[in-house]
């Protein structure tokens, strides 16, 4: 199957709240709509999740962002990846991060075999894992390469850097 996806990096939780509020008015599916950033900032701070009948909660410095994100999407899920810490994800990414193994993204961490399951190429995972290590969020958005280019029409502006992989 093609795959093809826009990558967003947001520095802050409003700032990807807003971009998927714009995706969510624009009529986007959100079901191709994935976030993967850090569940905690400062690894000194507790953090936790839990799910109440259909209901993801997360408690900790992201907990306002995580709330805002689960709530529009799909599938929740916060990991301990060795070497990352705490990380949060929503949407189809979840499931990739539970069953992503392939012999084609050998040698790739957690995160970066379910980057690769969206079709990221090898070249990009390292700066998006970085990102992420820097605190900031990522928003990927999946799907046939119309609906890619448009969601990438949408988010992109003077401020924000998205960018296309296509297949």
């Amino acid at each position: 199957m093609e795959q093809n996806s826009c990558v967003s990096i947001y520095p802050g939780g409003s700032c990807l709240a807003k971009a998927l509020h714009s995706l969510q008015a624009a009529g986007s599916d959100l079901q191709q709509v994935s976030v993967l950033g850090k569940g905690s900032q400062a690894q000194a701070l507790p953090i936790g999740f839990c799910l109440t009948g259909r209901q993801a909660r997360f408690w900790g410095p992201a907990s306002a962002t995580w709330a805002q994100v689960w709530q529009l999407l799909p599938d929740a899920a916060c990991f301990w990846v060795p070497g990352s810490g705490a990380l949060a994800a929503a949407g189809q990414i979840v499931s990739l991060m539970i069953h992503g193994e392939s012999e084609a993204a050998a040698g790739l961490s957690v995160p970066g075999k379910a980057l690769y399951g969206l079709g990221i190429p090898r070249h990009s995972i390292e700066e998006y894992e970085q990102a992420i290590h820097a605190e900031h969020y990522l928003l990927l958005v999946g799907g046939h390469r119309h609906e890619v280019e448009q969601a990438c029409d949408l988010l992109h502006d003077e401020a924000q850097q998205v960018t296309v992989h296509s297949a």
